[in-house]
């Protein structure tokens, strides 16, 4: 028989998305697994699930920068605040799986690192040399997302953002486990009325 997709939600919190993934998908073709450095956060997510009878998802407490994520299919990060996002976007490139992410305050988490395909195994990196951006010009890029006043110029400043993350999987994917496999990373925005960070990688 096929194996269940395995998916995993990085800084998952309550689970508002993996619950949803693992009901709508169900228990023959996904197990989920949330990652969130929140005790109280995934100790509620899994006392929602348990409530709604979802029996493929398991909810744990800790730090995702050095997380095993071995055999993971997909990894997806719904509002992955600041460097969360490239921690997200590391795992799914040194494992060779497919990812949605949805970033946020871009300034958030500057102190984590970011796996990156290594010959033994995977390297942490910081996010500047993940991007291979220049830090002083990347705090400037992020501090011009973070602007209140000025969507438009907000908004270059997210998709510039999001474009160096894009291009960051692409150069690190033919080093990743999948080496044959084809990548399209895309950009897309949803209706900024659910959110003015609206992008997903």
């Amino acid at each position: 028989g096929l194996r269940k997709l395995k998916v995993v939600d990085i800084g998952g919190g309550k689970g508002l998305l993996s619950n949803l993934l693992a009901e709508t998908f169900g228990d023959d073709t996904v197990e989920v697994q949330v990652v969130d450095i929140s005790k109280s956060a995934t100790k509620n997510g899994m006392m929602t699930a348990l409530r709604r009878g979802l029996q493929n998802i398991q909810y744990s407490a800790q730090d995702a920068t050095t997380l095993d994520l071995d055999g993971v299919d997909v990894v997806v990060a719904l509002h992955a605040c600041g460097a969360l996002s490239d921690v997200a976007l590391g795992h799914a490139v040194c494992h060779g799986a497919g990812f949605v992410i949805c970033p946020c305050c871009f300034r958030s988490n500057p102190h984590l690192r970011v796996s990156i395909p290594a010959d033994d195994s995977p390297q942490l990196v910081t996010p500047e040399e993940w991007l291979s951006v220049e830090p002083s010009m990347y705090g400037q890029l992020k501090q011009v997302a973070e602007i209140q006043g000025d969507i438009n110029m907000a908004s270059k400043a997210m998709h510039t953002i999001c474009g160096l993350r894009a291009m960051a999987v692409d150069r690190l994917w033919h080093n990743s486990r999948c080496r044959g496999a084809e990548l399209d990373t895309t950009i897309k925005a949803f209706p900024i009325g659910f959110s003015t960070r609206n992008l997903c990688l």
